[in-house]
């Protein structure tokens, strides 16, 4: 009388588990951020922590019938971590936001984009925490800007809009790209952070390892609504 065969079960080779493993990390990794991306009111991709490889700091200043116009701290940040009117830290950073009020602008991305002023209005447009808008004088205004309207302020036949690049009149208006413009530093080469010094949100110069940059060393740029007359 034959023996019934014995089977032996067949192990699983290790580096098809490990495999297993990797690709599920991969899948899950993929979902997780897909999910995460979902919920972004951005043009860019908002991540986690601020990437150096590319960053730059360019300066705007908006100049409303010889108003100053505050840009307010934490555009392009979501839920933002203030004190003393500085976001230090969010959940997530768009690659073109602001940690105060100051006018600076902090590019921080994982490569040069060719970065727009257009780019730059849109992303405080979606900045949700901002209301889409901003009050100006007790009236609220609408966050755009291109050659004929500058936060709702239009040119007319009594008014213009300009833009002025380290003082020069520019013709890109919302398609100047900003990756050459660094304030702090007129060299790609050395591009150092940008802070404003002693004197509250929006007050003092800004500065870098204990030396100010006052306001007109590096690149500026200004939009200025003003009359014709």
């Amino acid at each position: 009388m034959r023996r019934p065969k014995k089977y032996r079960r067949r192990r699983i080779p290790w580096f098809l588990i490990l495999l297993g493993i990797f690709v599920a990390v991969i899948v899950g990794g993929i979902a997780y951020y897909e999910i995460q991306q979902a919920g972004n009111p951005f043009p860019f991709p908002c991540l986690g922590s601020e990437s150096l490889t590319f960053h730059i700091h360019p300066y705007l200043r908006i100049v409303i019938n010889g108003q100053n116009i505050t840009i307010p701290a934490a555009i392009g940040i979501v839920n933002p971590q203030t004190q003393n009117g500085i976001a230090a830290g969010g959940t997530c950073f768009e690659p073109m936001h602001t940690h105060d009020a100051s006018g600076i602008i902090h590019i921080e991305s994982p490569g040069n984009a060719n970065y727009t002023l257009s780019n730059f209005f849109q992303i405080w447009n979606d900045t949700d925490h901002l209301g889409h808008h901003i009050m100006i004088n007790g009236v609220s205004h609408p966050i755009v800007f291109n050659k004929t309207d500058i936060l709702g302020f239009k040119a007319d036949g009594t008014h213009k809009i300009v833009l002025l690049v380290n003082g020069q009149v520019s013709s890109a208006y919302e398609s100047l790209i900003l990756d050459v413009l660094d304030y702090c530093s007129n060299s790609r080469g050395q591009i150092p952070p940008c802070y404003p010094t002693a004197g509250g949100a929006g007050g003092g110069d800004p500065a870098w390892d204990a030396v100010t940059y006052p306001y007109g060393t590096g690149h500026t740029i200004v939009i200025e609504y003003l009359s014709t007359a």
